[in-house]
């Protein structure tokens, strides 16, 4: 589940007198989504728990061995544990797309029941989620990285543009999307579903701020939530040409997302786009890439 940043939580705060009544929605969806995390926190430590001791007497019945499971952890990261079988998951993606069979997969590879899906409500949108939230925090660790050797540096190399570097982080962030282009139409339908919409909104709201942020914006005005609403434009935009990019190594996405900038112009000190632009953008634009990701997935009768 995704926790806001603190500089997000500010900049919202300072800003809230001009945040449209759709910004407001989204912010409870999110925040019943949290609660709902919450509520099932106590009941997932359980029924990991469960799993782990039948997982151990399982694999001490099929190795001869006599130990009831009672010197398993009592302390069980519930966190750590569907993280982990979350990345193991992905390893069965190409194979059985982003499924309940893949998460059964990836628990069984991790030395649990298959059962363990169990812990994961919403299945296949639970593991794109997962992925998208991981490729986020990826790229967020390796920009700052680099920005901070830069800081770092005694010599004159220049550094790159505010364009240049959010242009080279869209590619980047785009290209980790990519190794799962066959079967990403699935996992953009299965985030447009009611129960993962909010945190689908969350994570693409958290990589754009991320890539602003990291770009050195510090505005806290109505620019900040309009630079953010080009920026996810254009990264979504992107997304859906990548599906399909045939091209060697993603080439043509590359200058597809160059051209989107040149075109937009969205790298600019001071942003005129109205209040209104920017809910309108959200409400309508936004809804009309995902309809197009959930006729992709075919979850849309044609």
């Amino acid at each position: 589940m995704f926790h806001p940043s603190p500089r997000l939580l500010v900049c919202t705060t300072r800003s809230i007198k001009h945040i449209p009544t759709l910004y407001k929605t989204i912010g409870c969806i999110c925040r019943k989504s949290l609660h709902v995390a919450t509520k099932s926190q106590t009941k997932n430590s359980a029924y990991l728990q469960q799993i782990v001791e039948n997982s151990h007497s399982d694999y001490n019945t099929e190795h001869g061995n006599h130990n009831d499971g009672s010197h398993c952890d009592n302390h069980i990261d519930v966190n750590s544990v569907k993280s982990s079988i979350l990345d193991q998951a992905l390893l069965h993606v190409a194979e059985l797309g982003w499924s309940e069979q893949a998460i059964a997969a990836g628990a069984k590879g991790c030395g649990y029941s298959s059962s363990a899906s169990g812990m994961f409500p919403r299945k296949g949108a639970d593991l794109a989620l997962h992925f998208y939230q991981s490729s986020n925090k990826s790229l967020f660790d390796s920009l700052q990285a680099e920005v901070q050797e830069r800081a770092l540096r005694d010599d004159d190399t220049p550094k790159p543009s505010v364009q240049a570097f959010i242009m080279d982080a869209v590619d980047r962030r785009i290209r980790m999307t990519a190794v799962y282009q066959s079967t990403w139409p699935q996992a953009m339908g299965l985030m447009t579903h009611p129960s993962a919409a909010g945190d689908a909104l969350t994570n693409l709201g958290q990589l754009v701020d991320d890539i602003w942020y990291l770009a050195g914006d510090k505005s806290h005005d109505m620019s900040w939530y309009t630079k953010r609403a080009e920026l996810a434009f254009i990264y979504k935009t992107a997304e859906l040409f990548m599906l399909q990019d045939k091209s060697e190594d993603f080439t043509e996405t590359s200058k597809f997302i160059q051209r989107r900038f040149e075109d937009l112009g969205v790298v600019v000190s001071t942003l005129s786009l109205s209040k209104d632009f920017t809910a309108g953008f959200l409400n309508g634009g936004m809804q009309s890439m995902w309809t197009i990701a959930k006729n992709m997935a075919g979850v849309y009768p044609r």
